[in-house]
Formats: structure tokens, C-alpha cells, sequence
């Protein structure tokens, strides 16, 4: 893990910008005036979801929360991470070998998956085979934008197909099975794969990045659902399915409703309840709580009558005890306050009797609304439970409940809330207050080390390199430089700027653009020796990786240097338009619900010329593909790298 992504992980960017700059909510970003030049409407915006900023007025600039204090504090990007480290108290450390190759095997596994995500959605999509799982999901009421919001996919009846195709594109059997995707033989040698004749799900973490999957199978074979094991990517524990697609709205919402399988959420979303996620058949664990803190306080327990009687509600109050209380997060030597230490406000919903989330939101989505609304805090569930559990006539049954209760209102930090349960219980048992005060005074808080008190956990869950448009992008320039002045060539044809640090959004990738950028301004090339060795630590280990990664992939030709060059460059800024298209279409949407007519007109004139860029961009990347589809008849046998 990075000391650049544990910092990302930490420093949350409205908290960051809000030091400098007055901002107000607008929908689920928020606005300001434009701290980098001179305005009276507001047209700087920061996206939590993404964790960016971008201004849309004269600026034009954008970046994430290291761009932001570089430009604010007019400092190098070795500074601004000291003074984001120092923000959120992470320890600046040069990263060891050890970690540098662990980083690289989790890059390496994170592209084996997110090309595993690609088969499996693709064998569904196209494959004649795939018809048996399509006409499941078509019977489950599963529609096409469902499937492709989820990447739904199709494991093969084969025991190598898709061992075979990763295999295929050079991944090693190391890395295979490391991946959980296939499983080695019990005598001899190779692997066969573990997903064969299901229905895939993609598992991915709060960034969207596919760790792994689970499978339903399309007989009565067991088991009915099978998941991958435990990996270095993926944690059960530690992940909630859905929270990808799931954290915008449970953030505009402040609540984020928990449910208990994939198909839960799957149909949730699908009927428009998009903050909803799943623990994946396990009980919620504490990890899993303060995940979803990040995005809403209010978190809800969707379960049927049957779960909700079980262990798994009991630990659920559990856990929600453990992270009410004053945290402490270790991140490596560092011990710093967390900054999730706000209550998490912890509820049950029940369902009725033999109804998941899906019969409720198809049949009588008013009830959903209803259950939702009236889910009970879970110590006041608590209670319930007790009430049907234990005989409360019997001094017996008495006891046992306060046994059980006492504990629980030890650990209520506020007095008021803490006084107000004792009533509580005093009414409902029937005993005198001021006894259940005293054998509340006898309780001792349980003791291990200080674990009550001053929860300590190692999060795991930080931002992992992945090898997208902008690394794809900066490979190529790094091994081919001479290609800059081509791409910039066709994009001031377009009427459009050369390619600059803002077309990235990685500042470890922005920063490593214009360090190639000014040595071949100052020498006319690039001393890929010389540059290494000039990088500050974080960006050398970013680069590191990156290299390494580009060593596994196929070669490129050299026929086709200049012209998969060009293509990357119109592509990451295509997506950079993109990106920035569709928050403006969301931001618009805003000021049209707000009633601010001048926001509105300029985000509707901001529209259209952003659409009309990435038009033209379109029609250039589409003839740079014709050119190597016509190279590659030539050359059968080579392959386009990227």
C-alpha cells in the first residue's frame, strides 16, 4: 500500500477545500467561488463521489485533493503530500521492497480481474452457450441496463475456458491462482476454472474496481451460490456489494440500507432504491459499518423475520456498540484520531413474512417506503427481541433480560440516552429504576487492552493503482516521447489544447506528465535514466509500478507506435470530456430542481460544447482504429496493446 494512496484514502476533499474555500451544498457536490481567479457566480465545483474538483468557469482546471493544495498553497507535489500526510497522520516513509512487490502483484490481480469481468460480461452478452443464463436473468425480471450497470457475466460449462484465455493474454499461473479465478489440481500439475455454468456477479470495492465474483448456478446443483476465496484484493469482511454504485445516493440521502444478497441489490437498484448494499450473506461487521460511515450515518438492516431473530442482529448490535465509541486508526507507525468518529446510527427494518426487497418493491413499494422510515433503532430492537424472547412475568425471564440489557446501556456514552434506556427497561421489567442503577453501576466495562474504549483496526481498504486511460496514456510517452507532438498536432486541428497535466486526474500521473513534458521541452528527448533518478520517492515507486505492469502486456508493433500513441492521447482526453459531460448534465439537473435559472443557462451552454468536443474527438479515435485494423490484416499474428 502507498503512502500516496493511504493519504488519498484519508484526506477527504470537501473537508480539505472547505479550509479554504466557502462552499455550499448543491445537490450531492458542492459550489464555490473559484479560489484561482477572479468571479461573482459560482462555477468551482467538488464531487465527493469522485473525490475531485474542477472549475468550469475560466480556470478550466481541475484535479483531486493533491492538485488542489499545490495550486492553493503554491507548492511542489513533494510538499503538499508532507502537508496532506501531516492533515490525516500518516507517516512518511520510503516504501520497501516487500511492499513494492506486493503492490505489484495486487496491480497485476486487479487487471486479471477487471479482464475476468470483461469475459464473463461478454460470454453472457454474445455466446450462444449464454442463452440459458440470459433467459434466467429474463425470468428473474432482470432488464439489459441492469445487466450492463452490473456487468452481469456468464461463467462457460468448461473447465479451461476461462484459465485458458487469461493464460492466453500472458498472466502467469501464479497470478491465476492467486486470483481465486481458477484452482489447482489435486495431483499433478495446471488448474482448472472455479466458475463453470453461472450466472457471474462482479464483486467491486467502493471505487469500482472488480476483486472478485460471485456465481448462481442455472440448475438445482449446490452450492446454489459461490463466491471467490479470500485473496490480497478481497476481504468478505471488508467489502459490501454495491457500494460502488450505491454511495452517491446514500450520501445525498445520508443513509444506506443493508440487505442480504447480490439479487437483493441487483433488484433494488433496478426498481430505483440505488443506496442499497449487501454484506454478501454474512453478518455486518464492524469493518463494513465503518465503510459505509464515509458516505451515510444513518445505516438500515433490511432483513426477513428469520434473520432478524438471529445471531446475526445480535451482532449486529455488537458492532454498532464498537463504533459508536472514540476510534483510533493505525496507519503503519502512526496512531492518529479517526476522523469517522461521529456516531453511526445503526437501525432495523423487518420485512413481512417470505418477502425479500424485491417482492416488496415490485408489489407494494409504499410498504418499502414505510418499513424504511419506521426501522428501530437497533438497541430499541434490542429490546424487542428480549420482550419475545424471555418470559418477562417470571423473575426468571426478568433477570435473564437484564442480563442481557445492562451490558449494552454500560456502553451508551451520552447520560441522557443512557437514563432514558434505564427507564426503559425499568418499565418493561417491572423493577425499580434505582436497582437497575445499581447493578449498572456494578458492570464493568469488558477490557481487552483498551479495545472498548479506543478501537484500533488496520483499514485495508485504500485506494489500489489500477492501469487506465491516464497510465496507458503516460506509458506510451514515456517509451515513445516524440509521439507528444503528433497528438497535439490533431488536437489543435480539432481547436482544441495540447495535452496537459489536467487531463490527468491522478495527481502521481500529473505529476509524472510534466516531468516527461519539461525534460523533452528543455533537451529535445527524454532521459528515461536521468528522470528516474530526479523523482522524489512516491512518484519513482508510482512510475516502478506502472513499468512493471506495462511489461506484462503484449508488445506493440512498431508500425503502429505513432498511431496507438495518437489514439491513446484522443482517448484519455475523450474521457476526460466524458467525465466532465456527464457532471455537468447532473449539475444542471440541480439548478433546474433549485430554481436557479442562471446556473442552469450556463451549464446547458457548457453542455453543449463540451458534447460537440467529444464528438469530434469520437470521429479522430474511430479513424486512428481504422488505421491499425488496416495494419494489423497486414500483419496477422500482432496485437494492438491497449
Amino acid at each position: 500500500m502507498s503512502t500516496i494512496d493511504e493519504v488519498k484514502d484519508r484526506a477527504d476533499i470537501v473537508d480539505v477545500i472547505s479550509t479554504y474555500v466557502s462552499l455550499k451544498k448543491a445537490g450531492r457536490n458542492y459550489k464555490g467561488l473559484c479560489p484561482f481567479h477572479t468571479e461573482k457566480t459560482p462555477s468551482f465545483v467538488v464531487f465527493p463521489d469522485t473525490q475531485s474538483w474542477h472549475c468550469f468557469g475560466a480556470c478550466g482546471t481541475g484535479g483531486d485533493v493533491f492538485a488542489f493544495v499545490m495550486r492553493a498553497e503554491n507548492v511542489d507535489f513533494a510538499d503538499a503530500l508532507k502537508i496532506l500526510a501531516q492533515r490525516v497522520g500518516v507517516e512518511l516513509r520510503t516504501q520497501t521492497e516487500a511492499e513494492r512487490l506486493e503492490e505489484d502483484r495486487q496491480q497485476r490481480l486487479i487487471a486479471v480481474h477487471k479482464l475476468a469481468a470483461a469475459y464473463f460480461h461478454n460470454r453472457l452478452l454474445f455466446s450462444p452457450d449464454g442463452e440459458t443464463a440470459r433467459n434466467y436473468l429474463n425470468r428473474r425480471g432482470i432488464n439489459q441496463e441492469t445487466i450492463e450497470r452490473f456487468q452481469l457475466g456468464y461463467a462457460p460449462n468448461d473447465w479451461h475456458a476461462l484459465g485458458s484465455y487469461l493464460a492466453g493474454k500472458g498472466y502467469s499461473s501464479e497470478d491465476l491462482l492467486a486470483s481465486g479465478l481458477v484452482i489447482a489440481q489435486e495431483s499433478g500439475t495446471g488448474y482448472y476454472d472455479r466458475f463453470r455454468n453461472r450466472v457471474i456477479i462482479p464483486i467491486r470495492d467502493h471505487a469500482g474496481r472488480t476483486i472478485a465474483f460471485g456465481g448462481r448456478v442455472l440448475d438445482d446443483s449446490q452450492p446454489k451460490y459461490l463466491n471467490s476465496p479470500e485473496t490480497p484484493l478481497f476481504e468478505k469482511g471488508r467489502v459490501l456489494f454495491g457500494l460502488d454504485l450505491a454511495k452517491a445516493a446514500a450520501r445525498a440521502e445520508d443513509t444506506a440500507i443493508v440487505v442480504e444478497g447480490y439479487m437483493d441489490v441487483i433488484q433494488a437498484h433496478q426498481h430505483g432504491q440505488t443506496n442499497v448494499v449487501a454484506a454478501m450473506g454474512t453478518a455486518l461487521t464492524a469493518d463494513q459499518v465503518k465503510l459505509l460511515r464515509k458516505y451515510a450515518r444513518t445505516i438500515i438492516l433490511a432483513l426477513d423475520p428469520d434473520a432478524a431473530g438471529s445471531q446475526a442482529v445480535l451482532r449486529g448490535l455488537d458492532l454498532s456498540r464498537e463504533v459508536t465509541l472514540h476510534e483510533v486508526v493505525r496507519i503503519g507507525s502512526a496512531v492518529v484520531e479517526s476522523q469517522y468518529s461521529s456516531e453511526a446510527d445503526v437501525r432495523i427494518a423487518v420485512l413481512p413474512q417470505g418477502k425479500d426487497p424485491d417482492d416488496v418493491l415490485r408489489e407494494t413499494p409504499e410498504l418499502w417506503s414505510q418499513l424504511i422510515q419506521n426501522a428501530l433503532p437497533v438497541i430499541d430492537y434490542y429490546f424487542e427481541l428480549m420482550r419475545r424472547q424471555f418470559d418477562l412475568n417470571s423473575a426468571q425471564g426478568k433477570a435473564q433480560a437484564a442480563e442481557r440489557l445492562l451490558p449494552v446501556l454500560r456502553d451508551i456514552e451520552n447520560p441522557i440516552q443512557r437514563a432514558h434506556y434505564v427507564q426503559k427497561l425499568s418499565r418493561m421489567l417491572h423493577v425499580d429504576e434505582k436497582i437497575l442503577q445499581e447493578q449498572l453501576a456494578g458492570y464493568r466495562r469488558r477490557k481487552v487492552g483498551q479495545k472498548d474504549a479506543w478501537q484500533t483496526v488496520q483499514d485495508v481498504h485504500l485506494r489500489r493503482p489500477s492501469f487506465d486511460v491516464e497510465e496507458h496514456c503516460l506509458i506510451i510517452l514515456w517509451v515513445w516521447p516524440h509521439t507528444l507532438a503528433e497528438a497535439n498536432r490533431m488536437l489543435s486541428e480539432m481547436s482544441m489544447s495540447p495535452l496537459g497535466p489536467d487531463d490527468f486526474s491522478s495527481v502521481e500521473n500529473r505529476e509524472l506528465f510534466l516531468a516527461i513534458q519539461s525534460q523533452c521541452e528543455q533537451s529535445g528527448e527524454l532521459d528515461q535514466h536521468e528522470l528516474l533518478s530526479s523523482l522524489s520517492q512516491p512518484l519513482a515507486d508510482h512510475l516502478r509500478r506502472l513499468l512493471a505492469h506495462w511489461e506484462t502486456l503484449p508488445k506493440l508493433p512498431d508500425e503502429q507506435v505513432e498511431i496507438e500513441a495518437v489514439r491513446s492521447i484522443l482517448k484519455l482526453r475523450h474521457f476526460v470530456i466524458g467525465k466532465w459531460l456527464q457532471q455537468l448534465h447532473a449539475l444542471q439537473g440541480d439548478a433546474e430542481q433549485e430554481g436557479d435559472a442562471a446556473s442552469s443557462d450556463l451549464y446547458r451552454r457548457l453542455v453543449q460544447n463540451y458534447a460537440e468536443r467529444k464528438n469530434r474527438l469520437q470521429r479522430a479515435i474511430y479513424a486512428t482504429q481504422a488505421k491499425q485494423w488496416s495494419i494489423a490484416r497486414r500483419h496477422s499474428g500482432s496485437t494492438v496493446n491497449g
